[in-house]
């Protein structure tokens, strides 16, 4: 009975195992589940329905922004996978259901319809009452292209930090270069528009529409305010910001009295 018992735990872990393997192999290279792979510039995208012609100009806007970041190298090596494949965009478990997302090298789109002609990702959700968002499409890229710039800057903190949780550091910094908000003298203004918005009743996940009528996530514009004024009120660089003990609480406060003063 102990020999059969043995038997069938060594099996169960040869399979767990196996298929470990096989889910990690398939993981890491999204051109076994795409039919097709396109090459613009620092990004790889991979698809299985013909690019839209817009797609190039979106993509090096794109990539024009996070040029803006410090963390930027020649060496970066982004793979964009794109959701017209049925099982690719959901091999990744820890991630729930995002518009996109980036692990690694690669970022994903998920729960949203990217149109590259429009420039925006639509998505509707339960959580929201199926209302209608819409994201502007360079920025959503711009963001999540950022995050696989922090993973190659620092790949232990990266990873340690984010397991089931969100790091509002990782987001607000992603948030601050993909919107271009990196030394434009605009962070008062940008906070009196913060403390009218936190005013207003919100469906679901909050939102609200910027000038060219698509949504920014709240609290990834109150993260990217004082990261903001971490970096251009206090000089400080990603990685001092990374290492700060104080949280976002005791940190909005301090730049809340730094904008009355």
């Amino acid at each position: 009975m102990l020999k059969t018992l043995k038997k069938i735990i060594l099996s169960s872990l040869s399979i767990l195992g196996i298929s470990f393997i096989f889910w990690l192999l398939f993981l890491s290279n999204p051109k076994w589940s795409y039919a097709n792979e396109t090459k613009f510039d620092y990004v790889t995208v991979y698809h299985n329905k013909n690019l839209e012609p817009e797609t190039q100009k979106v993509i090096k806007n794109a990539i024009s922004i996070i040029k803006t970041s410090n963390l930027f190298t020649e060496a970066v090596d982004i793979q964009l996978c794109l959701n017209d494949d049925k099982i690719y965009p959901h091999l990744f478990p820890f991630v729930g259901g995002p518009t996109a997302y980036a692990f690694f090298d690669k970022t994903v789109f998920k729960n949203c319809t990217p149109k590259f002609k429009e420039n925006v990702a639509e998505a509707q959700w339960a959580i929201n009452n199926y209302e209608l968002r819409k994201f502007n499409l360079t920025w959503l890229i711009a963001h999540e292209f950022t995050h696989n710039l922090q993973y190659f800057s620092d790949p232990q903190y990266y990873l340690t930090s984010t397991m089931g949780q969100i790091n509002w550091k990782l987001e607000g910094y992603a948030e601050y270069i993909a919107r271009e908000f990196k030394q434009d003298g605009q962070l008062k203004a940008r906070i009196e528009q913060f403390l009218i918005e936190e005013k207003k009743e919100h469906t679901g996940l909050p939102v609200f529409e910027i000038a060219d009528g698509t949504k920014q996530i709240y609290a990834y514009f109150k993260y990217a305010l004082v990261i903001q004024y971490l970096m251009d009120v206090k000089g400080l660089d990603f990685k001092q910001v990374c290492t700060l003990e104080a949280g976002i609480d005791e940190l909005y406060e301090e730049m809340l009295e730094w904008k009355e003063k």
